[in-house]
Parts: structure tokens; sequence; C-alpha cells
């Protein structure tokens, strides 16, 4: 298997020597190349840790979290080598809890961190710099909200800090941002799911337990957005945790959102997976990255095709055969400018952002670290 590994790598890294271009549509064209990281003889997680990564401000070093000793791995993109890590604590003063579901990098050697029981502004020392409690936070007329499942977290500056956070009311089957004002330890919370376009994509199993859609929270130009994977419209917010708009849009590769029978109606585990996998073989839609050299937008999507063998009983899917990755430009205004199936691309499920006006897709590469980079140009 490594030796086929081997001899696809080769492959795509002749194709990049050639440097062959691909027409994506009449006025937009790419060029792929691979760039592989050396670890330096660093064991970095490039199973959960590659989702659970983040790009700095510079677009110089790449972020990710390593769970096989609780700290962050940072890679130079320019020497395109691991550099060094920073060492996290579980517990004590300056703990972060003990499973690591989202880091971000912010300003000054920062980083922001998101566990199953906290939400810490860490320096690179790791020693706490500030706590983002949610707990005991209160609405404007000074009621306390009820508590509800985080499910994904941004942080917005450190002195007037905002915190940004998805939660889901499984019993209401509604969604909401709540937006954390941490000087005076206020919440607003906003409901995000007025055209119910998460409550169709929550799945309630007989024993009263949910499955709910995976939901995407991403900075872009003076803005942040959220969407979710079963349904393409764009949730355009500002700063201040205010809905700007919502964009939707008519892709014509896939369609704009996925098809599912009788939406969160309970249904047995077996119903669950079978409607899980149909929604998948349509479409699955990714995050929204900004391209600031370029002023414009990056999104992925795929549609995948299944085997009949499942890696373990607890799978709630089959094993994939086959994933069909698609990408989608918009402009600044969230436009639809063009889209095109990238054949290059077999996987998506780690993280892709936008450095230097080009697309890089984090890839395992035979268990090295790499990235597919994609020069778009637009005619």
């Amino acid at each position: 298997m490594r030796y086929l590994t081997f001899i696809i790598i080769v492959c795509i890294a002749l194709s990049c020597q050639s440097n062959d271009v691909d027409r994506i549509s009449d006025d937009l064209f790419y060029e792929i190349d691979t760039v592989i990281i050396d670890s330096k003889g660093r064991n970095l997680d490039l199973n959960s840790g590659m989702i659970t990564s983040d790009l700095d401000a510079k677009e110089t070093s790449f972020f990710l979290y390593n769970g096989f000793d609780h700290a962050i791995d940072e890679i130079n993109l320019e020497a395109k080598e691991f550099v060094k890590s920073y060492p996290l604590e579980k517990e004590g003063a300056n703990g972060v809890g003990e499973y690591i579901f989202g880091i971000q990098s912010l300003n000054d050697s920062l980083f922001f961190t998101k566990s199953n029981i906290l939400s810490t502004v860490i320096d690179n020392k790791g020693q706490v710099v500030q706590r983002i409690g949610w707990e005991d936070a209160k609405d404007s007329s000074g009621a306390q909200l009820e508590q509800l499942p985080r499910y994904l977290e941004l942080v917005s500056g450190i002195d007037d800090a905002k915190a940004f956070g998805v939660h889901f009311d499984f019993q209401k089957v509604e969604a909401y941002l709540d937006v954390l004002s941490v000087s005076d330890n206020t919440i607003k919370r906003v409901d995000i799911d007025t055209e119910n376009s998460f409550q169709d994509f929550f799945f309630r199993f007989e024993d009263g337990s949910f499955l709910n859609p995976a939901v995407h929270l991403s900075s872009g130009k003076d803005n942040f957005i959220i969407s979710h994977e079963f349904s393409n419209e764009i949730m355009v917010f500002n700063h201040e945790g205010e809905l700007v708009k919502i964009v939707h849009y008519e892709p014509k590769l896939t369609p704009k959102r996925a098809n599912v029978p009788e939406g969160a109606e309970a249904k047995s585990t077996e119903q669950i997976k079978k409607d899980y996998q149909q929604m998948l073989e349509q479409v699955k839609f990714e995050s929204l990255v900004w391209d600031s050299v370029n002023d414009r937008y990056f999104r992925l999507s795929s549609k995948r095709i299944f085997s009949d063998t499942y890696q373990n009983e607890w799978s709630l899917v089959p094993e994939t055969k086959q994933t069909i990755l698609f990408l989608s430009v918009f402009d600044g205004d969230f436009n639809l400018v063009s889209e095109k199936e990238i054949k290059e691309l077999t996987d998506n499920r780690f993280k892709y952002f936008a450095k230097e006006g080009k697309l890089w897709v984090a890839q395992n590469f035979s268990d090295d670290l790499g990235f597919i980079v994609i020069d778009i140009e637009l005619d």
C-alpha cells in the first residue's frame, strides 16, 4: 500500500513539474503543485490534528493540534518544515482541558483553544491569558440564558474580545449564534435557522439522541460566515454578531441542498444510516475561505461513492470508495464566479485555506504532512 501511495505521489509531482494547465471554464484556469513538509522527526497528528488547525494572519505558519502529547505544532510553510511544539496543560491554573476540538491563531503569539469544558486564550508558553466564560454570562436584561451545547467557536480581539459560538437546542431542533462580550459578560443570542435550513438535517434516534449537521464557522472579509454541510446557504455576520445577509446561489455541478426524507422525525439507527449515506452521495458542502490577495472566496464541496464494507460495527456509513471534489469560486460579494471538479483532489476531510492567492489543501501523503496547492487564474 505504501508503494502504491508512493507511485501516486510521484505521478502528482511529475504532473506538477510539467506545469500542465487545466481549464475550469472559458475564463478560468488552474495549476496544481504539491508541498511536502519535513517533520524533522516530529510525530505529527495527521488525523484529528489536520482538522484542528489554523493558519496565522501572516500566512507563514500552519498550526495543528497534536493529540499524541497534547501540544500545538507549528509548521513553517515558507521553509516547508516543522519548527516548534507548544505543550499544553490539561488541568490546573493553565489547564485547557483534556480534549481539544478547535484552535485559532490570534495576533501577538496567542492561541484560542476550545475543549469539551473550556474555551481559553493562551500564549505560546501555554500560559492562560483569558478564559471565555459562557456559563455565567447573561443577556442584556440580566437574565441567564439556557446553556446549550457549543458546537464551535471563534474569537475576535482580546482587549474588547467577542466570542462567537454556534449552539444547538436538540429538544426544540433549533440552531443559534451566541455572541459573548467578554468585557461585560453579556450574551446576545441570534436565531440562525430562520429558513429551516438546519432543522431539516437534524436526525433524531429512537433513543432520543441526535445527529446534527456539521457546521462551518469561518472568518471572511470584515465578517464571519456560518454555513453547514448539506445546504449551500451562506449566512454573513458582522463582528458585532448582526446578520448582514443570507446568500443563495445555484450550483450546476451539485444540488444546492441534499434531499432527506422526513427531516428530524425519529427514526431507527438503520434508517438514519441509510439516509445519511444517501445525503453524502448527493452533496456535502465545506466552509468558505477568504483570499485577500484576489478579493474572493473559495469553497469545496463533494459527492461520495461508497463501498459495501463498513470499517467496524460503529461506523455510520460504509467505507468511501471515491470522493469527487468540486471547487467553487465567489467574488467578494459572494457571487458565484465559477465551479469545476478538481480531479487531483481525492480527500476532503482536512483543512484548507488561501495563501498568497492560492488554495492550499492539507493532505496525508503516506504519513507525511503535505499540501495540494491550486493556483487559480481568472481571465
